[in-house]
């Protein structure tokens, strides 16, 4: 059964984390621009101690038919020092085909085509919308279904490992615990190496609050630190401690 949950209008902030160093910050948006049609993006930047060292920026978003569950169109930038790409993805469903461009600056454009294996299917930026709304939701389930890659199919797979109740900046969150192939990453400094485990929220909405795991930099954790969308928003507890402190400055309790 697929979740009821309209994606939206949803915004959701995480910082990023190399053991206990600040490096890096993600948002994904979700909006819808037509009747089903769905624009998902996201972006991740480095922060803190990382913009010393090496600036990153990756990007990128998927147009997505809600209803036929298939990306229309695909773009993902990565600008990761001297690292430049640019990948679009262009699907064609009367042919089946998939035409895939590699851009870099200064050269000429790659370009390759390939047969759409899979209907329906989604991309690197659908992905996780996608599990969000139809995955298996039960421990020891296995949600599979095909991903496009570099203009070629792969099959992934999210299994739930369990139900834990875990810390975050919001509170204490009930969730399930989910263990991602290694079909879900792209290249690049964030590229995954290793065990990667990501926790959703029990609830409809399947909002992803951590994420750990090993990349190419080595083991890094996310956190969601901010959350809004229909019906609901969701702000870090010493925020709303700010909030409840000015009020009652206001209202003379606090001061001089």
């Amino acid at each position: 059964m697929a979740s009821a949950y309209d994606f939206d209008g949803e915004e959701l902030k995480y910082e990023l984390y190399w053991t206990i160093f600040h490096i890096a910050d993600a948002k994904a948006k979700a909006k819808k621009v037509d009747k089903d049609i769905y624009r998902f993006e996201g972006k991740v930047s480095t922060a803190g101690v990382a913009r010393w060292f090496k600036k990153i920026v990756d990007r990128g978003y998927s147009i997505w038919d809600g209803r036929k569950l298939v990306p229309i169109k695909t773009f993902i930038s990565q600008k990761e020092g001297d690292y430049v790409r640019e990948k679009i993805y262009i699907y064609d469903f009367g042919k089946k085909e998939v035409t895939f461009i590699k851009r870099k600056p200064g050269k000429k454009d790659q370009v390759r085509k390939g047969k759409i294996e899979f209907f329906p299917f989604q991309d690197m930026v659908s992905a996780i919308y996608y599990f969000r709304k139809y995955g298996k939701f039960k421990v020891g389930e296995e949600t599979s279904f095909p991903i496009c890659v570099d203009g070629k199919f792969y099959v992934a797979k999210v299994k739930v490992i369990s139900e834990e109740r875990i810390d975050t900046p919001f509170g204490k969150v009930d969730t399930f615990k989910c263990s991602p192939s290694r079909e879900l990453t792209l290249k690049g400094s964030f590229e995954r190496r290793g065990d990667a485990f990501v926790w959703f929220t029990k609830d409809e909405r399947h909002i992803p609050v951590k994420f750990v795991g090993k990349v190419k930099i080595g083991s890094i954790s996310a956190v969601l630190v901010s959350a809004k969308g229909k019906g609901f928003q969701l702000r870090r507890r010493e925020e709303k401690m700010e909030e409840r402190i000015r009020e009652k400055f206001l209202e003379g309790n606090y001061g001089f």
